[in-house]
């Protein structure tokens, strides 16, 4: 299956076999490969706040010129009813005609001339009847008289064009691109010139459709491309696609007129949202600039002018660490809004050499007159790209653009005047309401970014989590990835100053004053039920706000300060649809609702039991049970949303987030090559260098480290109730075996080194039980109403045992204190008597 192509990379021939006979467009498959993670500015803070300004490619090339039409593109292979078929014709995208007269139509088109095949289509239109015919004429390159069966087609063509409208309409932009392919024959009746003849009838097919001729393959804007070929003929005959990729010589004898105007027609169909247009002139593009002069022939027009800046800002790399080939490294070179980011974290400065084609292009816009410069803001930006900040301080500053004002606020971060920046970006993020298409929508997205970053920077953090927030909230590149993450571009950003930077009463206060909880869409019939195509369709269509991933992140961060009431009402309920994640056991897909409300309430009510309850064994049974719901669900109750437990990711990755990757890795490798970095001062400063970063948001950063510092932290959490729970068992009971078997189960993959000396407590403590052999692995459920009464038992137990044993000793001994019984109580008896006689005789 061939591509879908430019249209200038088409001959004639070809392209009307490609029209008439298929009239399809191949559909192209996009792979993602995990893990893709969403962008985020602050790993990079100079990098982010020095970065150029620019809009896509995409963007900037369907603005170059304002349409004065509603022609749009149509250039999708699929047929009407949304299926493709690979064998498609013309008549199968034309809703004028029936199923049957389809067939018909492609009954005719199997006939080896359009004699026979006009005979054959008595039961089609006119109009359809005639172009059928003239089609299988125009294919048939086999016939003998082949100018004669051109010219038979081109008379029926002609005769589509004088049908009554009515009649016609349905045919007629078809047959007028068709003439316009093959020609119309009046070059040689009447003398005018092939290119004259050409862009007229181009033009008349645009003008029929105006009119209200149909158009489902969308021909009028292909007109456009097919017109502009025919300016890429030089003396050599046609440049190709092929020659402009490469650079043949025949590419070099176009005249800069032809030139300009091969771009102002690309330019009308990418204007009208025509893909083909926009790859058009990103080859043209990449053509002129691969050579300064190319470029300064081309740099006197204004459509041209913005053309070559635009493909300048968008896709041409700078030179990355001197080596030239990393200009041609896409990946490495641009981030996600196609700019530029590099810099040293120190000192902010950029470690990139602009690129020597930039630095040409600059060198040729400097020849022009800047009062007359269109666009002055993205020359803007070229300048500022490549280091003539002089000339970009001077173009900026006489325009009232978005892009301007941007411009303005990077040269004022340059000279260090934040104060000054950040009115900048005030008045960039002003100007974009006002119709201002000096930057697109992803563009003001970035803009309110970086906005958040600079505050940050100065140390404004709850206006940084506002504007990053916002940024996240006002993206339009939400999207549903691989693992069915639907996250927001610098959603991650917001995430990091919400749970790392601000205090929980500052996340508190915010979250109750901007971010109240959504309403829960409806929760579609059979949703339990849903298989992972049906799932992730609806969670498209229903993606969590970033205001409710907030809230979240602030009841997990409640919880882990131990503020567990005031957590449970910014928990998602456990109804919300959205929260749901999906599972399968090989065989069939699940539906899991969310629990995390729920969870989280047992969890705080088992901690309160743990310190209240009545008795040992009841308070440890509570400990045990606690443990067992951090280590079970402690991700979606306590998890940090970044370092150390990833929750953003479920827990799958240990980077991609936030500001230290795996720091808890970092140690000394007995060289003094790494530092050790053992409190958390030291991996606050390590985590964050640079000078855009406050000493206090170090402090802060330090202060909301996870306790204990450890990968899944709230697994240490489970271990450490594990513990507490052992303390209130009788050491030699099975509880206490048990409990500690699984507090080294929870741990033991994370933490071997630890569940080492959980094992070795119970060695030392406890009593030999069935399951030491697979101690931290396989665990038993502990039997707490047996340690209840083990004290009880063990006395029952020990009295038996000596009962069995001395049972003749025991006997004596019983007679002994018989008799030792029955002697005191002789002697009180004798002793009573006594008494009662002194005290008759005394009253006597």
């Amino acid at each position: 299956m061939k591509p879908h192509l430019p249209p200038f990379m088409y001959n004639r021939k070809s392209l009307a076999k490609f029209v008439l006979l298929t009239g399809a467009i191949a559909a192209g498959i996009v792979v993602a490969c995990g893990p893709d993670f969403p962008a985020q500015l602050l790993d990079d803070r100079s990098g982010t706040l020095y970065s150029t300004p620019a809009n896509s490619f995409r963007f900037e090339a369907s603005h170059l010129v304002v349409p004065s039409d509603k022609l749009q593109a149509r250039e999708s292979g699929l047929l009407p009813d949304g299926s493709y078929r690979s064998d498609a014709i013309p008549e199968d995208f034309d809703g004028a005609l029936t199923p049957e007269q389809c067939a018909i139509a492609r009954a005719m088109r199997a006939l080896p001339d359009g004699d026979q095949a006009y005979a054959a289509g008595a039961a089609l239109p006119e109009a359809a009847r005639l172009y059928t015919a003239a089609a299988v004429d125009i294919r048939a390159t086999a016939l003998p008289d082949r100018d004669a069966a051109i010219s038979r087609a081109r008379a029926r063509l002609q005769a589509i064009l004088d049908l009554p409208t009515a009649e016609g309409s349905a045919r007629s932009a078809w047959a007028a691109y068709m003439l316009a392919e093959i020609g119309d024959g009046l070059t040689e009746d009447t003398g005018a010139k092939p290119l004259d003849i050409s862009s007229q009838a181009y033009a008349r097919i645009r003008q029929l459709v105006r009119d209200g001729a149909q158009d489902p393959l969308g021909l009028a804007l292909a007109s456009y491309g097919q017109q502009a070929r025919q300016y890429l003929a030089g003396p050599e005959g046609m440049c190709t696609y092929l020659d402009l990729v490469n650079g043949a010589p025949c590419t070099d004898d176009l005249s800069a007129s032809a030139l300009k105007e091969a771009i102002r027609l690309y330019a009308e169909q990418a204007a009208r949202g025509s893909s083909d247009g926009q790859a058009s002139l990103r080859l043209v593009a990449d053509w002129a600039l691969s050579a300064p002069a190319r470029a300064s022939r081309l740099i006197d027009d204004p459509i041209s002018q913005r053309l070559l800046v635009a493909y300048a800002l968008s896709r041409v790399g700078d030179i990355v660490d001197g080596k030239p080939d990393s200009a041609f490294d896409t990946f490495a070179t641009f981030d996600t809004t196609g700019q530029r980011g590099y810099a040293d974290a120190a000192t902010g400065t950029p470690n990139v050499t602009p690129n020597p084609v930039l630095q040409a292009l600059v060198k040729a816009l400097d020849t022009q007159d800047v009062r007359r410069i269109q666009d002055a803001d993205r020359v803007a930006a070229l300048a500022y790209r490549v280091g003539r900040y002089d000339l970009a301080q001077a173009l900026a500053s006489r325009l009232d653009t978005a892009l301007a004002w941007w411009i303005r606020a990077k040269l004022a971060i340059r000279q260090g005047d934040m104060q000054q920046a950040a009115q900048a970006y005030a008045r960039a993020a002003a100007a974009f309401p006002r119709n201002d298409d000096s930057i697109e929508a992803s563009g003001m997205v970035r803009l309110k970014a970086e906005q958040g970053v600079l505050a940050l920077s100065r140390g404004q953090y709850v206006e940084a989590l506002d504007q990053l927030l916002h940024a996240a909230s006002q993206s339009d590149a939400n999207s549903l990835l691989d693992d069915g993450w639907q996250l927001a571009p610098y959603w991650n950003d917001a995430a990091y100053v919400a749970e790392r930077v601000l205090t929980a009463d500052e996340l508190k206060t915010y979250v109750d004053q901007q971010a109240p909880a959504s309403a829960m869409p409806p929760v579609p019939a059979g949703f339990l039920h849903f298989d992972y195509e049906h799932f992730y369709a609806w969670q498209v269509k229903n993606p969590i706000p970033v205001a409710d991933r907030l809230r979240e992140l602030l009841a997990r961060r409640l919880m882990r300060e131990g503020r567990m009431d005031l957590a449970l009402p910014y928990f998602p309920a456990d109804a919300d649809a959205r929260f749901a994640t999906l599972t399968s056991d090989g065989e069939k897909w699940r539906v899991v609702p969310s629990t995390s409300r729920q969870h989280a309430a047992q969890y705080t009510a088992t901690l309160k039991k743990a310190d209240n309850a009545w008795g040992r064994t009841a308070r440890a049974q509570a400990w045990f049970e606690a443990g067992r719901l951090a280590r079970r669900n402690g991700l979606e109750i306590m998890g940090y949303e970044q370092s150390p437990d990833f929750a953003v990711y479920d827990g799958n990755y240990t980077y991609g987030a936030g500001r230290s990757p795996e720091p808890w890795r970092q140690s000394d490798d007995g060289n003094g090559s790494q530092p050790l970095l053992d409190t958390p001062a030291k991996r606050a400063e390590a985590a964050l260098p640079g000078p855009l970063v406050t000493t206090d948001e170090r402090l802060r950063f330090a202060a909301s480290e996870a306790k204990p510092y450890s990968r899944f932290h709230y697994r240490q959490i489970a271990t450490d109730h594990a513990l507490k729970a052992s303390e209130m068992l009788p050491n030699r009971s099975q509880a206490f075996a048990a409990v500690l078997c699984h507090g080294a189960r929870y741990i033991i993959d994370d933490s071997p080194e630890r569940a080492s000396k959980v094992y070795l407590q119970y060695i030392e403590l406890g009593a030999q039980v069935p399951f030491a052999g697979g101690f931290g692995r396989e665990c038993p459920e502990p039997d707490f109403q047996a340690a209840a009464w083990f004290h009880y038992t063990q006395a029952w137990k020990a009295w038996e045992r000596l009962r069995r044993d001395h049972s003749g000793l025991l006997w004596s001994a019983g007679l002994l204190i018989l008799a030792a019984s029955a002697a005191c109580v002789f002697a009180w008896r004798n002793n009573v008597s006594a008494s009662r006689r002194l005290k008759s005789d005394g009253q006597a």
